[in-house]
């Protein structure tokens, strides 16, 4: 038998469970929109109403927003700090002192969601060399396959995973560690990306409809209030990450709640599968192409949950937005947009356009197995796949002054 009391955590109410059947008593919480508050009227994709034109945000060392941020690779313990070196090279490139940092969880087991020293002692040793810096975190919420059949080592090895248990607030201790871990570090300011792109089809953490969507915000309620509830972890903050691209569910139903939510992300990549898009033929021309990326830029911008959607949705809830992934692409299929410099120009107007209130914009800065993105040199002399891109990239985000390279 299982019972169900509500307990008070300013500023939300928190479903505690006690009993042998804690998903049973996730049914109220899940009922009522995730953290036992009303859920907001379904929108189903309203787009953002035309706006009047407005002067572009300047960039600055990271003093005001938009702030910067890079992933340019992980790190692997104190003797390599691979990545927050990396981050103070491309900092170099662009003229900056200050910049952000990106990194994510491995996934295999529930242990990697908590944070490990191997992996938070290399960030926190890089924040505290430069005032200003900030660590962004992405968190994969539910360890193991895509399939959902769980870590296979470690605690509950070989219990399959789900939204529904998260929401019933089985896996709390996890993220009460992970909380804990971060403060200890000096890394409670940290902003965490929690089951990033959710809307895609490639995590265990999926939402592949209304009814998922419930559980995703019910889970999300049981993760943030038991991190806020850890002292010195009152700077962290929570980034409600999608991925740009159709919904198969209603985001209202996602979206765990005002108090809850701090930032509305979305991950973005000049990609494109619609017909007459990418890939172009072998033969097409400079006009062909362009005319190809322009309809790209068209679905990102404005279709049903394109940047245009998202900039309305996170001003309808008063919060900011983020672009905590973004690049130019090159797949192995054939389906990004190579060498687009028209791709930066845009996302920069978008970044600094003050009407989408972005907090920061972070460039995946990385060759990765799905699609190669890296603009910079790094400190190897690499040579970037998009040269015109890079260039325009760096005229565009550096601090004056920056050296030719």
């Amino acid at each position: 038998m299982s019972t169900l009391t509500l307990s008070t955590w300013s500023p939300v109410t928190v479903l505690t469970t006690t009993g042998a059947a804690p998903i049973a008593a996730a049914v109220l919480l899940l009922a009522l929109g995730g953290c036992a508050t009303a859920p907001p009227e379904p929108t189903r994709g309203q787009p953002a109403p035309p706006a009047p034109t407005s002067v572009a945000l300047p960039l600055t060392d990271n003093a005001a927003p938009p702030f910067t941020a890079v992933y340019r690779g992980s790190v692997h313990g104190l003797a390599k700090p691979r990545g927050a070196q990396l981050n103070d090279v491309y900092a170099a490139w662009l003229n900056r002192s200050v910049l952000w940092a990106l990194d994510s969880t491995p996934n295999q087991t529930w242990d990697h969601l908590t944070g490990q020293d191997w992996q938070l002692a290399p960030w926190a040793q890089w924040k505290r060399q430069v005032a200003g810096r900030r660590f962004v975190y992405n968190i994969f919420i539910l360890p193991g396959p895509v399939d959902g059949s769980g870590p296979r080592t470690g605690w509950r090895a070989g219990q399959p995973v789900s939204l529904e248990e998260g929401a019933a607030g089985t896996y709390n201790p996890i993220f009460r560690t992970l909380a804990e871990n971060l403060v200890r570090h000096g890394l409670g300011d940290s902003i965490l990306r929690l089951g990033v792109e959710f809307n895609g089809g490639w995590f265990a953490w999926r939402v592949p409809n209304d009814a998922k969507a419930r559980a995703f915000a019910g889970y999300w309620c049981q993760m943030v209030t038991t991190m806020r509830a850890v002292p010195g972890a009152e700077g962290l903050r929570f980034d409600w990450n999608v991925n740009i691209g159709w919904c198969g569910f209603d985001p209202e139903l996602a979206w765990p709640g005002d108090d809850i939510a701090d930032v509305v992300g979305v991950d973005c990549y000049d990609d494109g599968y619609a017909p007459g898009t990418y890939p172009w033929p072998k033969d097409a021309t400079a006009a062909e192409i362009a005319a190809r990326r322009d309809k790209v830029w068209a679905e990102i911008h404005d279709a049903r949950f394109g940047l245009r959607y998202w900039s309305a949705f996170a001003a309808r809830h008063g919060k900011p937005m983020s672009l905590p992934e973004w690049g130019t692409n090159i797949k192995p299929d054939g389906h990004g947009g190579g060498d687009n410099p028209a791709f930066i120009e845009r996302m920069h107007a978008f970044i600094t356009d003050p009407r989408n209130n972005l907090l920061y914009h972070s460039y995946f800065d990385y060759q990765a197995g799905d699609g190669h993105h890296q603009l910079s040199p790094g400190d190897n002399g690499f040579q970037t796949e998009f040269p015109l891109a890079a260039a325009r990239f760096r005229q565009l985000f550096s601090l004056p002054g920056a050296a030719r390279r």
